[in-house]
């Protein structure tokens, strides 16, 4: 059984000073509240250290204690009416356990009668040495990781509204995708565990380098993803991997009242592996077609016998081909971190990522051949328009950074969390890629780059919140403060574009050499510098009526120098912008919340965009108005949101409809897209064993303005309007197949537009099955490995070979096909 340890030790005169007796009398002023909150009070006030069974918490809800009384009596008091009590496992220390049927106290506990003050009751008999062990809340909160492996439903998210909020009083769509689903559907990568969120299409391949998504018929841009709470801006340039992340958050819509700039599809936040005070330690190894090798390790444990300081350790390796000739997808991963539990309020997180990815990008194929006809015949699957064995593109990614939590008392607290990362590109990278389709259809025309230089990318990231809980015109408020600081600089991206030979799409020769590179180089450096300010405020106005307010200020500064052919241009710009969140949650009985919301969001135009009257361009702005049920069913063993919503960008920038204007490059702010739609998501645990993910999405999203009306009423790219999904497994909980276990899904989308430039036929819609088989086997004590556990899985992708093409590349017309046929074979060990 897992336990939750509720208080650690402090500083060591903190330590003397906090020892309490069993028969000293302590004063206590711990109102009605839930039984979690309620001990850790109990704590700070006794130096007690209390461990709960996570399971056994949940749900209840402690009549409280106010007066002097002894340690013991105060948490008899504290338990009335739970149906819980404890063990005296040492002076200061004790077990919460469920009461017999009988309802009879264990012997261990002394007979007592309550304590009025200045009263001593009689001490314990048994002879113990003290050693008051604090845990602070905060350990309480992170151990909440493991249950991310045992189940699908989530009910509290951080990201909503960067306080641990459950997400039936949100008054938005969230999802969470917890790592149990990450690790039973094995995916490896960001783009294929997200498209089991509704509203989520990718836009690259799964050989790519990149991630590329569309939320809510909108693009996701470097400012769409979070790692932690703090924006990770390169994340998309390394195709995210799931070695190190426990959950996945997905905020839908606007987020700019909380995280300042931003696309107003909404945002990704990646919640990481935090480590744990009981030693763990897993490996597994798994192997696949495409010379698909793979190795993961997972340690976590206490560094010292007081589990004052943590630390944690996740490491991937990777070696892989894809069904892509030449497009190769190898990886190395390492993420350490270390947490010091300083005091009982007190922790501090220093943590460490190192990524390389070894790459040859593939680029998209030609209409004609992948899903139009062909008079050669239809394209092979694995044709690569790369440079065969000449591409290289391979990248590396740092951070490193350190999150301080303390918690002042039981209504204030106050977290501030930094990080640096860079991302570097090898000198010499060569990558190439379709440019169009000659008259005979099988010769395409290529597109050669070459990075002749290492090109570096820096960001720093700092937040500082304050939370406090607080009682006003008897309403209680969650109030929210906070500061946000960045910065995000190129320090040099130099490029020579070329012609690549063209290749036979019928008879690729991969041993074509590159073209020499004999023109121009283009670079360019930049700098860009914001500080963010925001203040919400939840309120619970009555009981089942919630209401959630916020704003936020941010002032960008953008700095830009743009080289070609020796001549440099400099470019500067300034925005400022406010965005506000309004939201009201209504739940007329406690599973059901119905709720609405209006939030707006802002995105600065780059500072190298041309204005033909000379003037700065003001922000991209977003608007969404939401409506929504959501409901926890089956004590939280469902959990559904249903939401509607219209969101509109505006100020979008669309070439001047002067010709000659437009030839120079200037821009004119006058496009304008719309995107509304319903969104159906699912997850849940219908019985022990069973547990189920799905999804499904209406979207209708289109161009609204533009100077080109032939623009106009366009679907936008890559968004089908309807999208289905499910994913269920269900794992044999007794009899003769105990530990064995299946699972399987489809993945439905309907016909998309391709691109809103060209008059190019949809791409058809397609259906997707996956499978997947599983054994887990619980090892008796004393095995000859010493083992816990053993598992074993078997995933099937696009089990019946289904050929379809999956997206094009970021709504041009390459398209790219999705995967075939795959197969992944997984064998792990827990320590």
């Amino acid at each position: 059984m897992l336990l939750i340890v509720m208080h650690i030790l402090p500083a060591l005169v903190q330590e003397a000073l906090a020892e309490t007796g069993p028969t000293q009398v302590v004063g206590f002023d711990i109102p009605s509240q839930p039984v979690g909150p309620a001990l850790n009070a109990f704590a700070d006030a006794t130096g007690w250290q209390i461990s709960l069974p996570t399971e056994l918490a949940a749900g209840l809800t402690s009549p409280g204690v106010i007066g002097r009384y002894t340690p013991e009596v105060a948490l008899q008091m504290l338990l009335a009416g739970t149906g819980l009590t404890y063990q005296l496992a040492d002076t200061n220390a004790v077990i919460l356990v469920q009461k017999s049927p009988s309802g009879a106290v264990p012997s261990a506990i002394p007979s007592q009668r309550p304590v009025v003050s200045g009263e001593l009751p009689r001490s314990s008999s048994k002879a113990i040495t003290p050693k008051p062990v604090k845990v602070p809340e905060i350990v309480v909160k992170e151990v909440r990781e493991r249950d991310d492996a045992k189940t699908y439903v989530a009910e509290e998210s951080h990201t909503a509204t960067r306080t641990d909020t459950p997400i039936r009083d949100v008054p938005q769509s969230i999802q969470v995708i917890t790592r149990k689903v990450i690790e039973e559907q094995r995916t490896y990568r960001l783009q294929n565990t997200l498209e089991n969120i509704s509203g989520i299409n990718a836009t690259e391949s799964a050989a790519s380098l990149y991630d590329s998504l569309i939320i809510r018929g909108f693009t996701a841009t470097d400012r769409s993803y979070y790692r932690n709470g703090l924006l990770d801006p390169f994340a998309q340039f390394m195709a995210s991997d799931t070695y190190n992340i426990r959950r996945i958050e997905v905020l839908k819509g606007p987020a700019s009242v909380l995280y300042g700039q931003g696309d107003p599809g909404g945002i990704i936040n990646l919640v990481t592996n935090k480590a744990l005070p009981n030693a763990e330690y897993s490996a597994s190894t798994t192997l696949g077609n495409y010379n698909f090798y793979r190795s993961d390790l997972n340690a976590t444990g206490p560094l010292n016998a007081n589990k004052t300081l943590l630390y944690r350790l996740n490491v991937a390796g990777q070696k892989a081909n894809s069904f892509i000739d030449y497009a190769n997808r190898d990886l190395v991963a390492v993420a350490p971190s270390l947490t010091w539990l300083i005091g009982s309020r007190t922790s501090f997180t220093v943590d460490f990522d190192y990524m390389r990815r070894w790459s040859n990008d593939p680029y998209g194929l030609p209409a004609q051949g992948t899903y139009l006809p062909n008079p050669n015949g239809p394209i092979s699957r694995k044709t690569s328009t790369t440079l065969g064995s000449f591409s290289t593109f391979n990248r590396s990614s740092y951070r490193v950074g350190y999150d301080f939590s303390h918690q002042f008392n039981d209504k204030w607290s106050v977290r501030n969390a930094y990080r640096y990362s860079i991302v570097e590109d090898d000198k010499d990278n060569l990558y190439a890629g379709y440019d169009a389709l000659d008259p005979d259809q099988r010769t395409i025309q290529r597109f050669q780059v070459l990075q002749p230089v290492v090109a570096r990318r820096h960001a720093h990231s700092m937040v500082t919140n304050v939370v406090g809980h607080l009682q006003f015109l008897k309403m209680e408020h969650t109030l929210l403060t906070g500061v946000e600081l960045r910065q995000e600089k190129t320090d040099q991206f130099t490029f020579a574009f070329g012609e690549a030979p063209p290749l036979d799409l019928y008879n690729p020769d991969y041993s074509l050499r590159p073209n020499p590179f004999d023109g121009p180089r283009i670079s360019n450096v930049g700098d860009t510098k914001s500080v963010g300010v925001y203040m919400q405020d939840q309120v619970t106005i009555l009981p089942n009526l919630k209401f959630l307010g916020g704003v936020r200020y941010d002032y960008v500064d953008q700095y830009q120098k743009f080289t070609f052919a020796g001549d440099s241009t400099k470019d500067s710009l300034d925005n400022d912008a406010w965005s506000p969140r309004l939201g009201l949650v209504y739940q007329p009985i406690e599973p059901v919340s119905l709720y609405t919301s209006w939030t707006k969001g802002f995105q600065p135009s780059s500072a190298s965009s041309i204005n033909p009257n000379g003037e700065s361009f003001k922000p991209e702005r977003s608007t969404q108005y939401e409506v929504g049920i959501k409901a926890f069913l089956l004590d939280n063993r469902i959990s559904a949101t249903l939401a509607w919503f219209h969101l509109t960008r505006k100020n979008l920038l669309t070439p001047d409809s002067n010709p000659g204007q437009a030839a120079l490059g200037y821009m004119v702010q006058t496009g304008e897209q719309r995107s509304q739609g319903i969104e159906f998501d699912v997850t849940a645990q219908l019985t022990a064993g069973w547990n189920v993910i799905a999804g499904y999405a209406y979207t209708d999203a289109e161009v609204t303005k533009d100077n080109d009306p032939t623009l106009e009423h366009k679907r936008l790219a890559n968004v089908p309007y309807n999208k289905f999904t499910l994913w269920s497994t269900y794992h044999f909980q007794e009899g003769v197949l105990k530990g064995f276990g299946v699972g399987g899904g489809i993945f439905a989308y309907t016909d998309r537009n391709a691109t809103i430039f060209e008059n190019i036929p949809t791409m058809p819609g397609y259906v997707r099955a996956d499978a997947a088989l599983y054994y887990n086997r619980e090892l008796p004590p004393g095995n000859w490995l010493g083992a816990k556990g053993v598992n074993a899985a078997l995933n099937f992708r696009n089990l019946l070979d289904q050929r379809y093409v999956a997206t094009s590349y970021n709504g041009s017309s390459s398209f790219f096909f999705g995967e075939p046929l795959t197969v992944l074979g997984t064998v792990g060990i827990r320590f």
